[in-house]
């Protein structure tokens, strides 16, 4: 990859077999990558890329936020510095998930595991622009036929972890385009409330 295009990614980090989450946007706001891996895999891929964004999204439970100083550790050894270092390639910052979507809507968004949250979730970041399916045609392949027999359509709408990845994503994607878009103390990082 060239030096000079950034990759914006961001990471919902987990307790599980494979802890990460990892989500990447291109310049366009396509989703590019949306993988689920372990830590050390994880790293692995990030060493690939030559100018990187990374935003982590913080959890308030503390095994979580163990495993979140766990990864931040491992990321600092693979050569990313703080977002609030200016210019350096490979960067790191932290958000909130709930905080963003809360800021991105001026409201608390729906409970982030239900139907009604995910799809919300995923209609406030097709808003933003990134190249999602609308959540809103999921209805239209809703049949009382498909109701009774259980039949969803639902494989085209993120789970709650990977809409938590792709909102990460999109604020490193606001740090390096929109920085009037943002508000950020220190590393921490979040869309700025109209």
């Amino acid at each position: 990859m060239p030096s000079d295009h950034i990759t914006f990614a961001g990471v919902e980090l987990a307790p599980g077999r494979k802890p990460v989450i990892f989500a990447v946007l291109g310049d366009e706001l396509s989703v590019e990558v949306m993988e689920n891996w372990t830590i050390d895999e994880a790293l692995t891929c990030l060493k690939e890329y030559q100018n990187l964004w990374l935003c982590i999204n913080l959890h308030s439970l503390q095994h979580e936020q163990t495993l979140c100083t766990e990864f931040r550790k491992k990321i600092k050894r693979a050569g990313f510095k703080s977002f609030s270092v200016k210019g350096n390639v490979n960067r790191w910052m932290e958000t909130s998930a709930q905080d963003c979507f809360r800021a991105l809507i001026g409201q608390t968004p729906l409970p982030r595991r239900t139907l009604e949250g995910r799809l919300q979730r995923s209609a406030i970041l097709y808003e933003q622009g990134l190249q999602l399916r609308d959540p809103v045609e999921i209805f239209e392949e809703f049949t009382r036929f498909k109701l009774v027999q259980g039949i969803l359509p639902l494989e085209d709408i993120y789970s709650s972890r990977e809409l938590d990845a792709l909102v990460a994503a999109y604020v490193a994607w606001l740090a390096a385009n929109s920085p009037g878009q943002i508000a950020a103390q220190g590393e921490f990082v979040l869309p700025a409330r109209e």
